[in-house]
């Protein structure tokens, strides 16, 4: 679908991404670099004291302690985790697994610089998967930690903030969102899925019926596939008719596990989604409808 804009839109005036995604030998890294002008002490302080750690990520229990477990909450779900590093105004190194199951590995260090410090944050994960959602939510979070360290509350996100920058990390690093979203219009209320294949477009049009039909979804829906400098770009758009918001999410949970086993199909191996991940991507979308 081609993004709409008025003649007043510029390119100057979309979200610029402050972090960077890298692939790596074992998978891909979301960085980013931060120049702080406070003391080491300091943004340790914000790094790790747990009411410091509620006003820019969520509410962590216990304190961050070398090899324990924690649980935190973000954003009406909770993570859990393991402190695998923990050196004093130096590093901190978690594990970070999230209810769908996924799991990365995080790691912040404090680095004096300038007169300040410089603070590197490092997010480690085997698979793309909500690579674009994660980067636009970690610059948020990044926002969020420099006002909280500058004594000040974090930053309101307006309406669109999130889904503009997550649009632009996309571009700028050639990363498939994965995420639905809804969207309303004068024709009413649907939902939408772009996802990106490195494969044919036809082929990948083959896979996508495939999947959705075993999942008894798909007759519904629009469907478009093109080409775009050898990815094949799909977007999924349906429209969401009466039902409630379990509905809704139900629904976009089934075509979320159809486009990830679509991706499976294209490899050449069976897909074998499983309740589980059905259940967690509905809670998933029932908080972000």
């Amino acid at each position: 679908m081609a993004e709409s804009t008025s003649p007043s839109t510029s390119r100057e005036s979309r979200p610029v991404p402050e972090g960077r995604i890298e692939r790596t030998a074992g998978g891909w890294v979301l960085a980013f670099d931060k120049q702080l002008d406070y003391p080491a002490a300091h943004i340790w302080d914000v790094l790790t004291n747990p009411r410091k750690v509620e006003q820019w990520l969520g509410p962590v229990h216990p304190d961050w302690e070398l090899g324990k477990e924690y649980t935190l909450e973000k954003g009406g779900s909770g993570v859990s985790g393991t402190v695998l590093q923990l050196n004093p105004r130096s590093a901190l190194q978690i594990s970070w697994d999230d209810e769908l199951g996924e799991e990365s590995v995080l790691d912040w260090q404090v680095l004096e610089s300038d007169g300040g410090c410089l603070l590197k944050f490092r997010a480690h994960s085997e698979t793309p998967d909500f690579l674009a959602e994660g980067s636009a939510g970690w610059q948020g979070i990044m926002g969020a930690f420099a006002a909280v360290a500058a004594g000040n509350p974090p930053p309101e996100q307006e309406p669109g903030d999130w889904q503009a920058l997550r649009d632009a990390y996309s571009r700028e690093f050639k990363i498939s969102p994965t995420m639905g979203r809804v969207v309303a219009d004068q024709d009413g209320t649907s939902f939408e899925f772009e996802r990106w294949y490195n494969a044919p477009a036809q082929d990948v049009g083959a896979a996508v019926e495939a999947s959705s039909g075993n999942l008894g979804i798909g007759e519904e829906a629009v469907t478009e596939v093109r080409d775009d400098g050898g990815l094949a770009k799909l977007q999924v758009r349906q429209r969401v008719a009466g039902g409630t918001t379990e509905d809704t999410a139900a629904l976009m949970a089934a075509w979320h596990l159809a486009l990830d086993s679509a991706a499976v199909r294209l490899t050449g191996e069976t897909p074998h989604p499983n309740s589980h991940r059905l259940r967690a991507l509905e809670a998933l979308y029932r908080t972000a409808i």
